[in-house]
């Protein structure tokens, strides 16, 4: 799940603060007000989609063609007492400028390393990381989602870890997890990202579509599957499309043995992996499930979950190794496995208290206005 994402599960319980949000996009069903405002250069905009994609996506980045004075205008109307923003897109800069302009603290959300994420040329890349950087120096708070996040960044006097705000408040109370001890097959449910980790998913629904004891059942938007394939997971009923979350999504995961945490093992994404960190982590555990990580040694799934053994991890990227692990699952260990997942939506995953955290970040930094 993006920042954005994140930030809107965080502001759309903010009642008690008056929020102006500024984008460049509508905002449905969001309780504050929200100005979208035309910042970015049209003829630009254009470019993007042209031949000259990467010289204008360069001049995007690093020559920033927005309308600044419109931003600093809408500070100046709407007075405010601190500017938040997620380090994600174009408007973080813009962001900086006017808290800058106008001596106001600002909050900064870091959720995914964004620089790997603009086509630029990579010759650019560096500047973009340390403008990136500066941003959080120049942050009166930082935070953070993860431990690797901070770690890349570097220091920062107030910085935070602030975990990606779940959905959902717990569905378990009791403090033992139910299984079913008639069923014979171990259900295992992924639901997520199929763009970044299609291919890991397909290997591993190749390897379990006729196991004997472990049935896999994946749902995504559109994976990049041969049609052939994505056919035969739909007949079979092991692959499904996305669809938005309802009653009935709930039931399908909570039917689940297991829940499947993805993170790629290729050596281009690994600053990826260990800078971001998956909401469905922190949503499965909501659901107190055992948790099953298949990723590297060192992404933020695997580093969170190591010290409390909170999740059974495969970190090997062969799909039969995570065949072999889940063979060896036993009704014990998911058990276990069931009340660390509970231990953590109460804990590091509680909405309740990330949400004390972010609310509370803010109104520190707003009693630290720059003099």
């Amino acid at each position: 799940m993006g920042g954005n994402a994140v930030l809107y599960r965080h502001l759309h319980d903010a009642a008690s603060m008056d929020i102006l949000v500024v984008s460049d996009g509508p905002a449905p069903g969001f309780p504050h007000k929200v100005l979208r405002h035309r910042i970015y250069s049209r003829i630009l905009k254009r470019l993007t989609k042209s031949p000259l994609r990467r010289w204008a996506l360069d001049c995007q980045e690093f020559c920033n063609p927005v309308d600044a004075d419109a931003v600093d205008m809408i500070c100046r109307d709407y007075a405010p007492d601190l500017i938040m923003t997620v380090a994600h897109g174009e408007l973080w800069k813009l962001a900086a400028k006017a808290a800058s302009a106008r001596k106001l603290p600002l909050v900064s959300l870091f959720h995914d390393w964004w620089p790997d994420f603009v086509d630029a040329h990579v010759w650019l890349k560096p500047r973009l990381d340390e403008q990136f950087r500066a941003l959080h120096r120049s942050s009166t708070t930082s935070l953070c989602i993860c431990p690797g996040m901070l770690a890349s960044l570097g220091k920062h006097p107030n910085a935070q870890i602030l975990y990606p705000m779940p959905y959902r408040q717990p569905i378990c109370n009791n403090d033992e997890v139910d299984f079913d001890p008639d069923r014979r097959e171990l259900k295992i449910i992924y639901l997520g990202n199929l763009a970044d980790y299609g291919h890991m998913l397909q290997q591993a629904l190749d390897v379990t579509k006729n196991h004997p004891r472990i049935r896999l059942e994946v749902q995504g938007y559109n994976p990049r599957w041969p049609s052939a394939f994505k056919q035969e997971m739909q007949i079979r009923g092991l692959w499904r499309d996305f669809v938005p979350r309802d009653e009935q999504l709930d039931q399908w995961l909570s039917s689940a043995d297991a829940l499947l945490v993805a993170m790629s093992f290729d050596p281009s994404m690994r600053r990826q992996m260990e800078t971001s960190f998956p909401s469905k982590l922190v949503d499965y555990s909501q659901i107190c499930k055992p948790v099953v990580i298949w990723g590297p040694e060192y992404c933020s799934a695997v580093r969170w979950a190591r010290p409390m053994r909170s999740a059974l991890c495969v970190t090997s990227s062969h799909p039969n190794d995570l065949v072999s692990a889940l063979e060896n699952l036993d009704r014990c260990e998911r058990q276990r496995l069931g009340a660390r997942a509970r231990e953590a939506a109460m804990t590091d995953f509680n909405a309740d208290r990330i949400q004390s955290q972010f609310l509370a970040a803010l109104r520190t930094a707003a009693a630290r206005r720059p003099v």
